[in-house]
């Protein structure tokens, strides 16, 4: 298994563990994807559906960081692995509230109530 971020061969772990560290990772996003799945069309409230859903996506995004991507929060890489995921985030967050933010107003400006303003005005 290769060290997290840095390429060099780790001699003590072996080509076995990271197959099973992959197998896992797998097994556990399947998991997580049909249990979403299934919450989405059960009946339980739509309030217990979200949070389900949301928990899942969240346990999902830990799952794919530690098992495919290897990102580790403890040791010698820490502190380069925690910049890299806020940076990421920075990002997500920038682009999905600046979506937000344009198309929330785009569709203020076309759809304004203000009947005044398409009335015909007698001569």
């Amino acid at each position: 298994m290769t060290k997290p971020n840095t390429g060099e061969l780790d001699p003590q772990d072996s080509a076995g563990s990271e197959i099973k560290s992959y197998a896992i990772g797998f097994t556990a996003s399947l998991f997580l994807t049909v249990g979403a799945f299934a919450a989405a069309m059960s009946d339980l409230p739509v309030r217990w559906k979200i949070a389900f859903i949301c928990a899942a996506a969240i346990l999902q995004i830990v799952v794919h960081m530690r098992n495919f991507l290897h990102l580790s929060f403890s040791g010698g890489q820490s502190r380069e692995d925690l910049l890299l995921v806020l940076f990421s985030a920075t990002l997500l967050v920038i682009m999905a509230g600046g979506t937000w933010y344009i198309m929330s107003d785009l569709s203020g400006r076309m759809h304004d109530t203000d009947a005044a303003m398409y009335e015909v005005q007698p001569r």
